[in-house]
């Protein structure tokens, strides 16, 4: 009896000690193993968290997993955070936050969690023009405001103003104006041209004529051209409402130069005339041609001429030439500014009823040129 009492407490004292090493043993693995993990802490506005691990976004909430392997969804509107930190740290160290309402760039989510859109922080407006570099839209602008610009550069512009006004015992207010752009290469000429002459005496209007004309010459390295050509006219005292000829041909360059010209254009073409008092509207097919004049004649003047003609094959009594002479006195050593004094003469055969066949325009105007 003396001798078993101890053998059982040393064997209860065997036992206990194996109960604590096996629950040593199993509090060391679960140590090692939470090492090997990472903990997420999802931090609440009113004050809460949860540690876990987030798996993801449904319909507006974050889906939030617990150790005891519940899956909470929490609406975004109620989360002020989300970070995550390996276990075994101290807090506030090796923290990497996930989602921050008072952050709005945040860094990407690891890849534990899926792959879906980190939705807008709340408290920030979504920026309805997202993907939009304002910078490099301006950027565009600007270099195509420029393409277009140096575009119209290219155009040599030529603006012309020039009237008279009397008052007293003579009331005579005279106005004429002229907007001429040309673009030209060694093989290629457009010319567009617009204008008109406006004048009245005592009160009575006494001149009101307006044009519009076109030509462009094509070439292919040589002196010969291709050319078409529009041209329209409104004369209120010619009875003319409108006079409109369309032609196309061949044309040669006898001298194509920057300041000196003479272009010679031959083809057939056509003219449509509205007529007023009496009403008359008339169609002729007619021969056109053009003969176009630039020459200095000093370093200080300079002579233009431009002469049209335009003779009906249907009906032969009808012919129409228009004829305009100038002289350009140079003002200043850039030749852009011109005194120029002009003559323009109308004639057509076969005028509307009461109305003469000539008509005679003298003019003197300013006229300014930009290359």
């Amino acid at each position: 009896m003396g001798c078993s009492t101890p053998f059982i407490q040393s064997e209860n004292r065997l036992r206990f000690l194996l109960i604590h090493l096996v629950c040593l043993w199993g509090l060391t693995g679960i140590v090692y193993s939470a090492e090997d993990s990472e903990v997420e802490t999802l931090y609440l506005k009113s004050g809460e968290y949860f540690s876990g691990e987030s798996i993801g976004f449904e319909d507006g909430n974050i889906l939030f997993r617990l150790p005891d392997g519940q899956v909470h969804s929490i609406l975004l509107e109620n989360v002020d955070r989300l970070e995550y930190q390996e276990a075994g740290t101290q807090s506030g160290k090796d923290d990497q936050l996930l989602i921050s309402n008072d952050n709005a760039e945040l860094p990407p989510l690891p890849s534990m969690i899926n792959q879906v859109p980190v939705p807008e922080p709340l408290g920030v407006a979504p920026d309805l023009d997202e993907g939009v570099d304002e910078e490099s839209a301006f950027g565009q602008i600007t270099e195509y405001s420029d393409q277009c610009w140096e575009y119209v550069e290219i155009w040599t512009k030529r603006f012309e103003l020039g009237g008279s006004y009397l008052a007293g015992n003579t009331d005579r207010s005279y106005v004429t104006t002229g907007l001429n752009l040309e673009k030209s290469d060694n093989n290629n000429l457009f010319e567009f041209e617009i204008g008109g002459r406006w004048g009245q005496s005592n009160g009575v209007r006494d001149a009101n004529r307006w044009y519009g004309n076109a030509t462009l010459d094509i070439a292919r390295s040589t002196n010969w051209i291709v050319f078409f050509t529009n041209k329209n006219t409104y004369d209120e005292f010619e009875n003319l409402d409108w006079r409109g000829t369309i032609s196309s041909g061949l044309g040669y360059r006898f001298i194509n130069e920057d300041d000196r010209r003479l272009i010679v254009r031959i083809g057939p073409g056509g003219t449509r005339e509205i007529y007023n008092s009496p009403t008359l509207k008339r169609t002729t097919f007619d021969i056109f041609a053009e003969l176009e004049f630039k020459y200095p004649l000093s370093d200080h003047i300079k002579l233009e001429h431009k002469q049209t003609w335009t003779p009906s094959v249907d009906i032969a009594r009808i012919l129409r030439v228009t004829t305009e002479t100038g002289l350009l006195f140079k003002l200043d050593n850039q030749d852009r500014w011109n005194l120029r004094v002009g003559l323009l003469q109308i004639y057509n055969s076969f005028p509307n009823a009461g109305r003469k066949k000539s008509d005679y325009t003298g003019s003197v105007s300013l006229v300014y040129t930009r290359k």
